[in-house]
């Protein structure tokens, strides 16, 4: 099937034709070589429907991100590797979770946060939100050679010079499309360059290029530490604190059960396991809490930001496999939030006002999300995002949603940095 053809179907299927020309343009630049991406856009149009969300609000940023992003992120990418894409501050909010839930003890502490990435940034935030506990990152993709070209473009290698994942100076989707239009070129340049570097007698003047070997030495402190592995590689003692956060939505629920196994051993005894997905300034949040109590995991909650029921990005519904089991609890409580219609009457008239207002994607003249204002940069966006999400809970809207909640049944509430959780 032609991506044209795909658009159209899918269009069909979950929108009932109703998306705007312009959003379905943006996805008819899906590669027609990458049969992951359709699979990962249906799916994800699976959820969207599933979770009550129109072709409304359906924005250009998103058509762009599902058309042209996607197919740089996803594994197949990356020779099925899961690519190490951090973003400083994701964890921010996460971070104060961590330190005020009901469950956690004061104390020094011990945490793992497995699939830090590289740049370990979110990591690094976590260091010195806690400076009296000791944090030990780790992730299977971390480099032992990290090149820098000579306008700053960066890739990692193992420690064959195999390529893991190289990345723009900025990345925007301009600049990736100018890594990727010839993907094998980028890598063949980085590896040559990488040889260069290695045999060079002398560094540049203004330090690009660049070589670093095994780079997350230098991002060591007294605090934190690193090692090299993923879940069930490494060998570590028991921590009081765990958490895994984009990590899992790229594997099937065997491996999310055998994984939930392998975390409860290197639990403490009523030490705290956190895994969930979010995106840049801990927009889109989602997590379940689990603890530890007489040797078993104890699932005590599911958590999200309000901005999942109406997301600007992609990271609510990235989930790799059908059966992912955070997505689809996910969907189930947007799905009734968005029911009801008092709601979510109130709280369109306070979004579109906030995308008006900001120019994020604001409703066109014929009801549908549009697009950024061209003046907004990448680094400007998403702590607008992060902003218009604060101005909401502000607002009241996060308790309305799990007012909305609870008159289902569900026990529900607003914990202490304004995420709605449903606590069992």
């Amino acid at each position: 099937m032609g991506t044209s053809k795909f658009v159209e179907e899918i269009n069909r299927r979950f929108f009932n034709n109703e998306l705007s020309d312009k959003f379905q343009a943006e996805l008819n630049k899906i590669p027609i070589d990458r049969p992951d991406v359709f699979a990962m856009v249906e799916r994800m149009f699976g959820y969207i429907k599933a979770s009550g969300i129109p072709a409304q609000d359906m924005s250009l940023l998103l058509g762009e991100l599902l058309g042209s992003l996607l197919a740089r992120i996803l594994p197949e990418a990356w020779e099925g590797r899961v690519p190490p894409v951090t973003v400083a501050g994701r964890h921010q909010a996460i971070d104060r979770y961590i330190k005020s839930n009901q469950w956690i003890k004061p104390a020094k502490k011990k945490m793992l946060d497995i699939g830090c990435g590289f740049p370990p940034y979110t990591t690094i935030d976590t260091a010195q939100f806690f400076p009296e506990w000791h944090i030990t990152g780790a992730d299977p993709s971390l480099p032992q050679y990290l090149v820098y070209d000579e306008v700053g473009n960066y890739a990692t290698f193992d420690k064959n010079k195999s390529t893991v994942y190289f990345q723009p100076v900025a990345p925007t989707i301009e600049n990736w499309n100018v890594l990727l239009e010839d993907a094998a070129a980028t890598k063949n340049g980085f590896e040559k360059l990488l040889n260069e570097l290695i045999n060079a007698q002398s560094e540049s003047e203004n330090g690009l290029p660049r070589l670093e070997h095994n780079p997350i030495q230098a991002y060591e402190t007294d605090n934190l530490t690193f090692v090299h592995g993923g879940i069930g590689q490494i060998d570590i003692e028991a921590k009081d604190v765990i958490r895994c956060f984009n990590v899992l939505f790229y594997f099937d629920d065997i491996f999310y059960e055998n994984a939930l196994t392998w975390f409860c051993d290197q639990l403490q005894e009523d030490g705290l396991l956190f895994i969930g997905g979010n995106w840049a300034v801990s927009s889109e949040s989602y997590y379940n809490v689990y603890q530890k109590k007489d040797g078993q995991l104890i699932n005590r909650a599911f958590v999200f930001g309000l901005d999942c029921i109406c997301p600007f990005g992609i990271a609510s519904w990235y989930a790799n496999h059908d059966d992912d089991r955070q997505t689809a609890e996910l969907v189930k409580y947007v799905k009734v939030i968005r029911q009801d219609n008092d709601f979510l009457n109130r709280f369109y008239k306070i979004h579109d006002a906030q995308r008006l207002k900001y120019g994020l994607c604001p409703r066109d003249d014929q009801g549908y999300y549009g697009a950024l204002d061209s003046s907004i940069t990448p680094e400007e966006l998403w702590p607008l995002v992060g902003k218009m999400l604060e101005e909401l809970n502000e607002a009241g809207m996060n308790q309305e949603a799990a007012n909305v909640l609870q008159q289902n049944g569900f026990n529900a509430r607003i914990n202490g940095v304004g995420h709605i959780e449903i606590n069992f």
